[in-house]
């Protein structure tokens, strides 16, 4: 009796241990389905919904969670959640298990109280993360199926490719995502280019586990013949020696343009008659120019950016096809500028067609300088979405808080950029990662690289400190203003140590980098603050005194060429245009130039029939000499010494010698025009006076 009795209250034990277990285990036709949640900076704003498809959020929802006193179906946009309830902030959230039927469609629904989104939902079926997506806006639903993944499957989910590139040879480059349950080692790449033969290459040694992604860039270059439109289609196949299982996303194409490389025509303005012309006015929109950048686009659109007021926050006048007869402005300002677009100092352009803006303040949200929450913002250039409305927080595409005073920016790459951040005095580079989309909330992704030896300094806040990278040598040229001076760094130098601290935003990374090689390029300027670079020179513009400065940048140090005087101070920023030509805005004129040029009026050289000659040395730190060919007759020649500018410096006859001196020691440094003329023909040569 006492042997039954203990026998029936350890069954009974072990009942009750198990019976959890047994609860949680599906049944045949179900398969266990989690949810994580990952807030974002504004927890309390977040509410979803599990509910069968057909059934509306609030119809007998399987599940609920987040802010439900609150926010709960009818809540997107309210804006009126507090911190009392729902979850905590960039918290990550585990709900469920619960046993769904396979093959069957669900419906989560998510709402966001501010209408700006930014939280991160993964539905795991069984181990598996297979779907993932983030809060946009006011909310919405994301419907999907109950189904374990097949065992090969890879999506070609981008082509990486710019739309827009010079005419060179180019990487195709994307990104491939698993979505199958075996981890993929192999994979065979292809593309074609309108439509002609394929190149394949077989990837291997990769190790994509289940649901993560990967880069790839194929090591068989395409090499555009011509400029123009082109059709790229790029597709994959074989992983780890199998087929894959759904190809319904195994294509994807892509139009991809080609422009001619930039025309070096700085030679020109340094020996030729330069001409100002105005592109641009205040009646286009133009209020305190700052910047401007031409737009990956086939057509020649300039875009500028205004500083307008603190509190109104700036604007963008459009030039579209700038300098021609058929242009056109466009004035276009966002809802939210003021915050997004406050008071910006640069814009830079990215080949997949977002920009990037800078802004001089120190609180983009202007309470009286409690916070330095500011730092550099990224937009699309799609007509259809910038400054169109889009959600709580404009139509941004992303921003990162960790520079007040950004007083300019340079694009690098994808969506990644270096800013001049004058309120720590440092150069700073923001890798956005992927955009949050147009009005959204989420910076998690972003990594950010602050150069700590690096110090600038800047004038005021007023005058822009600009940056250019020349991109084949991965030279960044920065002007430091408040030194009056103009850096260089090599931006493949230095190595991320110490982990920062963040301000006010979680970051996926936030590092100092040491050891990068960066010298001080140019010194003893006035009130430097535009800068381009293009082929072996480099510009800069002065705003104190509205000079353009041209620099030969080949060697350790720049190397001044000439000056030209663009009249009224006020010069910010310059850029080279796709025709080669030098564009530049005045931000106390509220105008848009453009420099072009005529040259000179001087007899060319005529071959076989002009005087020939030598010059030695040249370049030349002072004196130069010239020798005649022998057998000339030189009794009839006559020698004209022409500046940059078209000043002449010497015009006087040559006869009886076989070589004459000329001392330039009284001269500024720059390029000069020697021309030697009779009556046959006359020849010209250029030297380079420099006494560094």
């Amino acid at each position: 009796m006492k042997m039954t009795l203990r026998l029936t209250l350890l069954i009974a034990l072990l009942l009750l241990w198990c019976a959890p277990i047994l609860n949680a285990q599906c049944q045949p036709d179900e398969t266990e389905v989690r949810l994580i949640i990952e807030t974002d900076t504004y927890g309390y704003e977040t509410f979803w919904s599990l509910a069968p498809t057909g059934n509306a959020c609030n119809q007998t929802p399987i599940a609920t969670g987040g802010n439900t006193n609150q926010v709960g179906c009818n809540g997107g946009g309210q804006q009126d959640a507090t911190t009392a309830f729902g979850y905590n902030d960039n918290a990550t959230v585990n709900a469920g298990p619960w046993c769904l039927k396979t093959d069957s469609a669900y419906t989560l629904y998510h709402v966001d109280d501010y209408g700006d989104g930014g939280a991160k939902f993964t539905i795991m079926i069984g181990d598996y993360p297979v779907y993932q997506f983030k809060s946009v806006g006011n909310g919405g639903q994301y419907n999907f199926t109950v189904m374990l993944p097949l065992a090969y499957n890879a999506a070609l989910s981008r082509i990486s490719t710019y739309g827009f590139n010079d005419l060179k040879p180019t990487a195709v480059h994307g990104l491939i995502f698993n979505m199958g349950a075996s981890a993929i080692d192999t994979i065979d790449l292809s593309y074609s280019v309108n439509g002609g033969a394929p190149l394949t290459e077989t990837l291997i040694g990769l190790n994509v586990e289940p649901f993560t992604s990967t880069h790839f860039s194929l090591s068989n270059l395409w090499t555009p013949t011509d400029t123009g439109f082109y059709t790229l289609q790029v597709w994959l196949g074989n992983i780890n020696g199998n087929a894959d299982l759904s190809t319904a996303n195994d294509t994807l194409g892509k139009a991809i343009y080609f422009r001619a490389p930039k025309p070096v025509l700085i030679d020109q303005y340094l020996t030729d008659s330069v001409i100002i012309k105005t592109v641009g006015v205040a009646a286009d929109g133009l209020d305190k120019p700052r910047d401007l950048a031409f737009a990956p686009t086939p057509a020649p659109n300039l875009w500028v950016v205004n500083k307008i007021t603190e509190a109104s926050g700036g604007s963008t006048v459009t030039y579209f096809d700038a300098g021609l007869p058929t242009q056109d402005a466009q004035l276009k300002k966002d809802q939210n500028s003021w915050h997004f677009m406050s008071l910006p100092t640069g814009i830079a352009f990215s080949y997949n067609g977002n920009f990037a803006t800078s802004p001089g303040v120190y609180d983009a949200n202007h309470q009286n300088g409690a916070s330095h929450f500011t730092g550099p913002a990224l937009w699309t250039s799609d007509w259809s979405v910038y400054a169109e409305p889009s959600g709580g927080n404009g139509s941004h595409l992303d921003m990162l808080h960790q520079s007040p005073f950004s007083m300019g920016i340079e694009w690098e790459e994808e969506n990644v950029f270096w800013v001049n951040d004058g309120y720590n005095q440092n150069i700073v580079r923001y890798d956005f990662g992927e955009d949050h989309g147009p009005g959204n909330d989420d910076h998690s992704d972003g990594i950010v690289h602050r150069y700590t030896e690096i110090q600038v300094d800047r004038i005021d806040d007023n005058i822009a400190n600009h940056l250019a990278l020349d991109r084949e040598s991965g030279l960044l040229y920065i002007v430091d203003n408040g030194n009056k001076r103009v850096l260089r760094l090599d931006i493949h130098s230095g190595t991320p140590t110490a982990n920062l601290t963040p301000y006010a935003e979680p970051l996926h990374e936030y590092k100092a980098v040491t050891g990068a090689d960066w010298s001080v390029y140019i010194d003893s300027l006035d009130k430097p603050s535009g800068i381009a670079v293009i082929g072996d020179y480099l510009l800069v513009s002065d705003y104190g005194t509205g000079e353009i400065i041209f620099y030969d940048r080949s060697g350790d140090e720049g190397v001044e060429l000439d000056r030209f005087d663009t009249g009224p101070s006020g010069i910010m920023g310059i850029e080279i245009g796709p025709d080669g030509k030098i564009w530049y805005v005045n931000t106390t004129q509220n105008k848009v130039y453009q420099l072009d040029y005529t040259p000179f009026t001087v007899a060319a050289n005529e071959p076989g029939n002009g005087p020939v000659f030598s010059v030695s040395p040249n370049p030349t730190s002072g004196a130069f000499e010239l020798r005649f060919g022998a057998g000339q007759d030189i009794s009839n020649y006559r020698l004209r010494v022409i500046s940059a500018l078209g000043q002449i410096i010497s015009d006087q006859p040559v006869s009886g010698y076989s070589s004459v001196r000329i001392d330039l020691s009284g001269q500024p440094d720059g390029y000069y025009l020697v021309q030697i003329a009779d009556q046959k023909g006359s020849r010209t040569e250029r030297v380079l006076l420099s006494r560094r």
